[in-house]
């Protein structure tokens, strides 16, 4: 069995880190892509994730769990595949913000999937985005 790369949106480690509100389903697959090394991070999802934190101890201690995985480097390529991807989607009048096509890019860079369980990726995965299927 083939295992890919697994680039979880910001959606997805809320509900796996949160403690107040986890997600039993996304925790629990979450910790299987953990174990078998499959979930990368990238450096504007773990901004983002650590700019919604409401004080310094809950900053403190998610920067601290977030440390066991590295940033995912872009390259200028992604970049590039990220905007030729918005190009061709806005002539078909199809929405995709920067944030998922360069995650999008990336993912099929790495012959991996995007994980979220926003309606908006959802809608993307009809039109070849490479997403998580749980």
């Amino acid at each position: 069995m083939k295992t890919h790369p697994i680039l979880p949106d910001v959606d997805i480690w809320q509900r796996a880190l949160s403690r107040t509100d986890p997600d039993p389903f996304v925790v629990h697959h979450f910790g299987g892509y953990v174990r078998h090394r499959q979930l990368f991070l990238l450096g504007w999802v773990r901004q983002t994730l650590l700019a919604r934190v409401r004080d310094d101890r809950q900053f403190t201690r998610l920067a601290w769990v977030l440390t066991s995985w590295p940033d995912l480097p872009t390259i200028p390529r992604d970049h590039e595949q990220a905007a030729i991807r918005m190009r061709a989607l806005r002539e078909r009048s199809i929405v995709v913000t920067p944030w998922q096509a360069l995650l999008w890019a990336i993912a099929e860079r790495l012959d991996g999937q995007v994980w979220s369980r926003e309606r908006s990726w959802q809608s993307l995965a009809v039109h070849g985005c490479p997403l998580v299927r749980n």
